[in-house]
């Protein structure tokens, strides 16, 4: 009968030691799997400021003797990034120029533009001669181009840059 009692409490420590074997590995999981996620969400904000700081970059070269830097003439280099089988990809919309009353761009954002898309604000002591107000999205898509394609992090900002 003794040696019974001791089966007993030999199979209940397993069940014991078991159990909390399920549970850490569980918690790994979780951890892993959040350690990867924020990861991509890191990756494509990188990627947005990536793609801001070019848009700034080509508004700050346009030539605006022919009107403001509209939207769909910003070309990306890259457009898209393709890492660990996740593309990250990234929409600037320029949505409102905001330049100092009086000067050339102004002129040239109010008259030559597409869309009226220059608004006057008074005159500052600033270098630049104003503002774009800037609607940016960057996603990072799973299979992307495939039927079964997921979109993983999606990061959209509104932000004020002086170019």
């Amino acid at each position: 009968m003794r040696s019974a009692v001791g089966l007993i409490q030999a199979i209940m420590i397993i069940l014991i030691i078991s159990g909390m074997m399920i549970i850490t590995l569980k918690y790994a999981s979780i951890s892993s799997k959040h350690t990867a996620d924020t990861y991509v969400k890191e990756q494509t904000a990188l990627f947005l400021d990536s793609a801001i700081e070019q848009t700034l970059l080509k508004i700050s070269e346009h030539n605006r003797s022919n009107g403001c830097l509209a939207t769909d003439m910003i070309p990306y280099r890259p457009a898209q990034v393709k890492k660990r089988d996740i593309n990250y990809s990234a929409e600037v919309t320029i949505s409102r120029y905001y330049l100092q009353i009086g000067s050339a761009d102004l002129t040239a954002c109010t008259q030559a533009s597409p869309q009226d898309i220059g608004v006057s604000i008074a005159n500052t002591s600033s270098g630049s001669h104003g503002m774009a107000l800037l609607e940016v999205e960057a996603k990072a898509t799973k299979n992307a181009g495939t039927p079964n394609a997921k979109v993983v992090s999606r990061i959209l900002r509104r932000t004020l840059q002086q170019p």
